[in-house]
């Protein structure tokens, strides 16, 4: 059973553990032309291959993935995944704003927080995220909070916080 997570922001934001109730909102937000590219897997996903994925991820210790809310809407998703407290280190990622929210900060406010609660909270002393080497938005992003590119393979970018870098 996934442990509990207070919710947690920056007073415009807040995020909390993505629920059931909230996987078609975010598979409808996923599934768009224009949002599936930026991901690994760019196929669309159906209702229940998605459910499916988010019954193990409940079962998941390592995992932890977030709806983020404004104003009590949900306005986007992320996540840091892969936590390994002997190693240090978290993966962050699956940043994804709502359509109609696109261009109002939340994403990069999300970005802080996750490095935040990775670095304070989990007292991890570094975070990581990939990125496709095309998606030059998100890069410029992620360098603006902090994050420094570490290398390059099969196209896609792998960056770098905090104080114990990987080489």
């Amino acid at each position: 059973m996934k442990r509990q997570i207070t919710p947690f922001g920056d007073g415009t934001i807040v995020l909390r553990l993505v629920e059931e109730r909230d996987l078609k909102t975010i598979l409808d937000w996923r599934n768009r032309d224009d949002a599936r590219v930026w991901f690994k897997t760019s196929d669309k996903l159906t209702f229940d291959s998605h459910l499916a994925w988010y019954k193990r991820y409940l079962q998941k210790e390592d995992d932890l993935f977030f709806l983020v809310e404004a104003d009590g809407r949900p306005v986007g998703q992320c996540g840091i995944y892969d936590i390994d407290h002997n190693a240090g280190s978290a993966e962050i990622g699956r940043f994804l704003v709502a359509p109609e929210m696109a261009g109002n900060g939340y994403i990069k406010r999300s970005c802080s927080e996750l490095v935040r609660f990775g670095t304070r909270v989990l007292k991890l002393p570094y975070v990581f995220l990939e990125v496709m080497e095309q998606n030059t938005r998100a890069i410029e992003l992620y360098t603006r909070c902090g994050f420094v590119e570490e290398g390059r393979s099969d196209g896609m970018i792998r960056m770098g916080f905090g104080r114990d870098r990987a080489s």
